[in-house]
């Protein structure tokens, strides 16, 4: 048994993953049926799924290689690429980012990037998309794809959000593609998000590249999954009647938290990204900062924390170009919590937009909690 994984967990994650990734219309799929599709020997665990594009990074790159990443972005992806394989995050901007990059999009990036001396290596896209919480069409995936190979790039698609699904249809890289990964594609899933269960540590990789699952192998020496792990994992993705129970609970609850915070916004007439998939929401608090700047978006941050102990997520951490965007991350906390939390960031936008921020006054602020 190699560090990839146990026969036993990496033959439950593929079939785990043609069942509700590929053909999810397909619940009485047999587990040969679903081998048929994706062969366990393409499958990797990993210690999260942080780990795992570490691990991507530091096979399919070089010390100094550029990644090109569709903005906003989660803001940990910047560690996770440098750290170890010491890669360059490069964000693509794009006219509408909820709808995703066009291909002439990723092109304006990357010759950005090389003009800067940097060779554009991968492209990492995570659909659903983490903060906005949309969901990119397949025909954009497909072209980005395109893209990616006409510049024989690899392709990192990471779907850790794709069964936190409340309002929409996702479609899988796998069934886009018709699983046509060839060696150049990577997909990649974790536990964390969509079962919250971050403190497993467990990620998967599904890839048709030997050679890379042979570097990963290696790597895995520092990060692998212990095999009890494995086995307890193995049980709940082969377990059809706790998976389908458990993620329409989930989603019902998503979506439940997700009204209370985007209903709280609208009184507020806050302007957000209707989201149809993931944990958060992102909002645009741009009229309420004292100045459009880096600067004036921290004053912001901290002045929800100071006052009212509240933590949202800066849109400039995200690489977003425009100050004052948050990511609201609604279902860290239970609904009480998030409706207290809700009332005191409506207290704070009445104060600013009351008083502005010349005539804010300690006391003026004493009431907030």
């Amino acid at each position: 048994n190699n560090t990839l994984g146990l026969p036993g967990p990496r033959e439950a994650v593929a079939y785990f993953l043609a069942k509700h990734f590929m053909f999810p219309e397909q619940r009485d799929m047999s587990f040969g049926e679903a081998l048929g599709f994706i062969q366990p020997g393409h499958v990797a665990f990993g210690s999260g799924a942080a780990s795992l594009l570490s691990h991507l990074a530091l096979s399919l790159a070089d010390e100094g290689d550029a990644v090109l990443i569709p903005a906003p972005y989660y803001a940990a992806f910047d560690a996770d690429l440098r750290i170890n394989a010491g890669c360059v995050a490069v964000a693509v901007h794009s006219t509408n980012p909820a709808m995703g990059p066009t291909p002439d999009d990723l092109e304006h990036a990357a010759t950005l990037a090389e003009a800067k001396g940097l060779r554009v290596r991968l492209l990492l896209i995570t659909n659903p998309n983490n903060p906005l919480g949309t969901i990119y069409p397949p025909e954009l995936i497909k072209s980005a794809v395109d893209w990616a190979r006409s510049r024989k790039m690899h392709t990192i698609i990471d779907e850790i959000y794709a069964l936190s699904v409340h309002n929409g249809r996702f479609e899988s890289a796998l069934r886009t593609l018709n699983n046509d990964l060839r060696d150049d594609v990577h997909h990649l899933w974790a536990l964390s998000k969509d079962f919250g269960a971050s403190g497993f540590r467990i990620g998967t990789l599904y890839s048709k590249n030997q050679r890379l699952l042979s570097s990963v192998a290696n790597l895995n020496i520092f990060s692998g999954v212990s095999h009890p792990m494995q086995m307890v994992v193995s049980e709940i993705l082969t377990d059809d009647h706790f998976i389908y129970s458990f993620l329409e609970n989930s989603r019902q609850r998503i979506r439940y938290s997700y009204e209370l915070c985007t209903a709280r916004l609208d009184e507020m007439v806050i302007p957000y990204i209707p989201a149809k998939a993931g944990i958060f929401v992102y909002a645009d608090f741009s009229s309420l900062l004292p100045e459009q700047t880096a600067e004036g978006e921290a004053r912001f941050s901290q002045l929800l924390l100071d006052a009212a102990r509240i933590i949202m997520t800066p849109g400039l951490a995200q690489h977003d170009r425009k100050p004052g965007m948050f990511r609201i991350c609604y279902c860290f906390v239970n609904p009480e919590v998030l409706e207290m939390a809700m009332q005191r960031l409506d207290k704070i936008v009445g104060k600013i937009r009351r008083w502005h921020w010349d005539n804010l006054k300690a006391e003026s602020l004493s009431d907030i909690i």
